[in-house]
């Protein structure tokens, strides 16, 4: 009862020759096995009814089957990407596109989707490294700087070893000796 409550909120109702439209999806390893109904106006007479995944590679078309009073359904399996889903139904020398939806839309649960719209998982922590490697920065560019500002002592000149008023050698004493 509940699960068909909550399809039927999810559900898009689309324009034109179009009502609602579903979608189920259930894992399948790494794809998902999605199927869509969609309702059609009987008095439209579709000789065919398509629908149409995009996506930034491109464009997915799959065909669907009738069911019983108007309405159509397909299954198929694809990557789990929430897409955009546009639906055709066609007849002879003519046909008509629906308004542009998305999977989340039609009713899959998010959690199937690796999608933008639903919550990402919680990411790792990276601020502390970066503060640690902020703080390391600081620490090895005020040694630097410490480095080449504090006066270093200079060395004072060494006292001559010749006698300057005369020619006798001066002889220095060792301390310690």
């Amino acid at each position: 009862m509940i699960a068909t409550l909550m399809a039927i909120l999810a559900a898009a109702t689309l324009a034109g020759p179009f009502g609602e439209a579903t979608a189920d999806a259930t894992p399948a390893g790494d794809y998902i096995r999605v199927t869509v109904q969609v309702a059609i106006d009987p008095a439209y007479q579709a000789d065919y009814v398509v629908v149409y995944l995009l996506n930034p590679e491109g464009q997915e078309t799959f065909p669907l089957g009738p069911l019983a009073d108007g309405r159509f359904s397909g299954d198929f399996t694809i990557l789990p990407f929430n897409r955009a889903v546009v639906f055709e139904v066609g007849r002879e020398g003519d046909f008509v596109q629906s308004e542009v939806v998305s999977l989340l839309d039609l009713g899959i649960e998010p959690e199937l989707l690796q999608t933008t719209f639903g919550t990402s998982p919680p990411e790792e922590d990276s601020g502390r490294w970066g503060w640690l490697a902020l703080a390391a920065g600081s620490l090895a560019g005020a040694a630097l700087l410490g480095f080449f500002l504090i006066p270093k002592p200079t060395p004072k000149p060494a006292a001559p070893l010749v006698d300057p008023e005369g020619d006798e050698t001066v002889v220095v004493e060792e301390e310690g000796a």
